[in-house]
């Protein structure tokens, strides 16, 4: 097997939870928990120019942000340091040249449509010296011509990538799906880049997934992702600590598990109430349906919608509404179900 490390992007991906307000205490003693237990990659959050900040959280309005936070002073060598662009949020010109003492790389992840454009973007990372890793959102959407066509463009364009994420965005895949993707993405990539997979847990398969994929026995070196107790929007994510564990004891890693379950429980008892993840019925029906879980979450706040009704509403959403929450569709779909209701009675 080629290499297997781990990426923690507990700070962003986890900072759906609880918008991104971790706190600048916080966060630093997350990263000194990550270089610590020996995690290869650490993902420090978003940079966003519309909804970032200057300090305390880690959706950052420029990169400056993440040095106000004081996240990279003594950065380990066997530690990447990255930030994660999200298409369209941060113009590549407040994205200064590579510093030793800034970030390492970016990870871009991308929807669809906004394929040529990304890798558009990627070149332009590339060329101010950052690690890239390219990250296509909602794979599910992806044919398997069209997952190829993806690679061999990538392979064209973006010389020197690092890496490729094959992105579970709705927790919906299962381990045949992984199997496939992973295999397709694998014979296809240029030699050198990295093959990465980014789970979450709507059907409880985030480390079933995970698993599958290292039993693939891969010779390319492999990226695993995950966050402190699975944290992350909805359902959340792979519990990095958990399968930390797993690796060490079945594929000869040597991460400091007890570092990281230290970081896990201060990370557990600083959250708040409403900040609460995990699995439950509606990010479930959302993975069965393949479509981001906001509309579950906005049918159940409703406090109109019955359990037992949700699965039919969440199939009324239009294909082309499902990979962004689109308000006026789910209110259409909310008004609807609550004037049959009052008929029914």
């Amino acid at each position: 097997m080629g290499a297997i490390s781990m990426l923690d992007c507990t700070l962003r991906d986890g900072g759906w939870a609880n918008r991104f307000c971790f706190g600048r205490e916080a966060m630093q003693a997350m990263v000194e928990a990550m270089e610590g237990s020996g995690v290869e990659y650490v993902e420090l959050g978003y940079l966003d120019a519309g909804k970032g900040s200057p300090v305390g959280r880690s959706e950052y309005a420029d990169t400056e942000a993440i040095q106000r936070n004081r996240l990279l002073e003594g950065k380990k060598s066997h530690v990447a340091y990255l930030a994660m662009i999200d298409y369209g949020k941060y113009p590549m010109d407040l994205l200064p040249m590579r510093t030793e003492g800034g970030i390492d790389g970016v990870r871009l992840c991308f929807h669809k449509k906004d394929a040529q454009g990304a890798m558009q973007m990627g070149r332009e990372i590339l060329a101010k010296g950052y690690l890239l890793m390219m990250q296509p959102m909602v794979c599910t959407r992806y044919a398997d011509s069209e997952l190829e066509m993806l690679i061999r463009q990538m392979e064209e364009r973006l010389e020197g990538m690092k890496a490729f994420y094959i992105v579970d965005s709705f927790g919906s895949m299962h381990p045949e799906d992984i199997r496939r993707r992973m295999g397709l993405a694998d014979g296809l990539l240029p030699e050198g880049v990295s093959l990465g997979l980014h789970t979450h847990n709507n059907m409880q398969l985030s480390f079933q997934n995970a698993a599958e994929a290292l039993r693939m026995g891969m010779r390319r070196d492999l990226m695993i992702d995950g966050t402190l107790l699975g944290i992350g929007k909805g359902a959340g994510n792979l519990a990095i600590e958990g399968f930390a564990e797993y690796l060490n004891q079945n594929y000869g890693k040597r991460y400091q598990v007890a570092i990281l379950q230290e970081a896990a429980d201060r990370l557990a008892h600083s959250m708040q109430p409403d900040n609460l993840w995990g699995f439950r019925a509606e990010y479930y029906l959302s993975a069965k349906h393949g479509l981001t879980p906001s509309y579950a979450e906005m049918f159940c706040r409703s406090g109109q919608v019955k359990m037992e009704d949700l699965d039919g509403l969440l199939a009324q959403v239009p294909d082309e509404k499902k990979d962004s929450f689109d308000k006026g569709t789910a209110e259409m779909i909310l008004k609807a179900y609550m004037e049959k209701r009052s008929g029914d009675r």
